[in-house]
């Protein structure tokens, strides 16, 4: 996260080379990797566990506003499944405690390899290996230690010292995470006025190399751009939101890897306006849409920034109560999907070509589980009445049996949503998924014919059960 405390003109300028297009003459990866090609082991993501945590590292930050059981125990009643990075056996059972699983600290020398010589480079990546062995030993007897953080924000050039730390990981904890956070798209490439942040010509190369080269068990990413586009009132860079999105997932798809999005739960720019509940929604919801695995937020302490969830004074503030009520939904709906697989995401237009010619196409709306989906706004908000609601749609299938699921988003932060659909062929029964608990409600065919209402920045998840013998032979009677 260090880029965004002076991303400034960098980020302009990241924004108007790294996000449309400037890719290289040709791949520098192997296009045709594969997971089985490459040996690589996905985190396994326990059952009964999603993943919702505040990107912090306690054992720095912490003390400056929360007591070690004051953290613990606000981060639980924030509904967090995760607590911040932990950096010591005291915090990790504290948060056990308060039956939260934690990430920790290794504290490893992730070196920039340009300019050392081979040796220099073999003693680096020897005392990583020893440095996360000793880790490993010192946190065998903490159940709750899920997995152990290696760097934020690697650049292409700190990928040989990342594929030494991840097999190390690997070797020493199996089954535990090697976890590494990723840039966004709009971080500096080669070719910009900057030295290059990615290291690559393009996100795509940055990411594919990340997993043909450092083998990681899933991917992680942060993109603040909701934050940063006032929530979509800039279409440059809530494009850049999207086409983020869309790629990480393309890549987890092909490599079978889980994804984590850390989005942004405070003012990182001065001119932000304050988070309100509808944004915090869509940062939740769009991710699960597309199919991630995981959510994370940045941050939960200010430093130096401001609306953040826990005051300067270790308070909790209205960010706090927004926090906790998104992450329950993302609990709920998160915890529910792990069921199914993402086949499938799109939405409507966030702009037109006549309004933004040189912005990237980006997919469609799918319509196999939710066939004719038609949408109508509350006559509430500030809107032109002849533009048409967005939504955001995400398809899933079962992981077994015939189970389709959809999760539509209203993209709308001023106006509430109503949506209607038909069934998709040989399917008669309709649930909706609550995101408080992740129990399913049933839905009756005069319920589906009224449509359904989403509040802004929100989701519904809609599932269909497959007809059985005998209501296909009542249906054809």
């Amino acid at each position: 996260m260090r880029f965004f405390t002076a991303f400034g003109a960098a980020l302009l300028v990241a924004i108007g080379v790294a996000a449309f297009g400037q890719d290289s003459d040709a791949p520098r990866w192997d296009p045709n990797a594969t997971a089985a090609s490459l040996g690589l082991e996905p985190y396994q993501i326990p059952d009964d566990f999603f993943p919702v945590f505040p990107w912090d590292h306690l054992g720095d930050w912490m003390s400056k506003y929360q007591t070690l059981e004051n953290a613990m125990k606000s981060s639980a009643e924030c509904e967090f499944t995760l607590s911040g990075f932990v950096n010591s056996v005291e915090m990790a059972k504290e948060a056990e405690k308060n039956g939260l699983r934690c990430i920790y600290e290794t504290g490893i020398e992730v070196f920039d390899e340009r300019n050392l010589s081979e040796e220099e480079i073999a003693k680096k990546l020897a005392a990583i290996d020893e440095r996360i062995k000793q880790v490993v030993e010192e946190t065998k007897d903490l159940p709750n230690v899920v997995g152990y953080n290696l760097v934020d924000e690697p650049g292409s050039y700190k990928f040989k010292a990342l594929a030494t730390a991840v097999a190390a990981v690997k070797k020493y904890a199996p089954g535990k995470l090697a976890y590494i956070n990723l840039f966004p798209g709009y971080a500096s490439t080669i070719g910009a006025d900057v030295d290059s942040q990615l290291g690559t010509y393009s996100f795509e190369e940055y990411l594919e190399r990340f997993v043909q080269e450092v083998k990681p068990q899933l991917l992680s990413y942060d993109n603040y751009m909701l934050e940063y586009s006032e929530d979509m009132r800039n279409l440059d860079r809530a494009s850049v939101f999207f086409t983020d999105l869309f790629l990480v997932r393309k890549v987890a798809l092909k490599y079978d890897l889980p994804f984590w999005y850390i989005g942004s739960s405070l003012c990182i720019m001065e001119q932000s306006s304050p988070p309100t509940p509808a944004r915090y929604a869509l940062q939740t919801y769009l991710p699960l849409a597309a199919g991630a695995d995981g959510l994370t937020w940045f941050l939960y302490y200010p430093l130096g920034w401001s609306y953040s969830p826990i005051d300067r004074d270790g308070r909790k503030t209205l960010s706090w109560l927004y926090m906790r009520d998104v992450n329950v939904q993302a609990r709920a709906i998160g915890t529910y999907l792990k069921k199914f697989r993402s086949t499938d995401v799109g939405m409507d237009a966030i702009y037109t070509q006549a309004e933004a010619p040189k912005l990237p196409q980006l997919p469609a709306k799918p319509t196999k589980v939710l066939p004719n989906l038609k949408t109508s706004r509350s006559n509430n908000g500030s809107f032109d009445p002849n533009d048409a609601p967005k939504v955001f749609v995400g398809e899933f299938q079962a992981r077994e049996g015939d189970d389709l699921a959809a999760l539509v988003v209203n993209m709308d932060i001023d106006a509430s949503v109503k949506v209607t659909f038909d069934a998709p062929e040989g399917y008669v029964a309709l649930k909706r998924v609550s995101p408080v608990d992740g129990t399913e409600e049933s839905v009756t065919d005069e319920d589906r014919a009224g449509g359904f209402w989403i509040i802004p920045g929100h989701g519904t998840l809609f599932v269909w059960k497959k007809a059985s013998e005998e209501e296909k032979a009542q249906a054809a009677y």
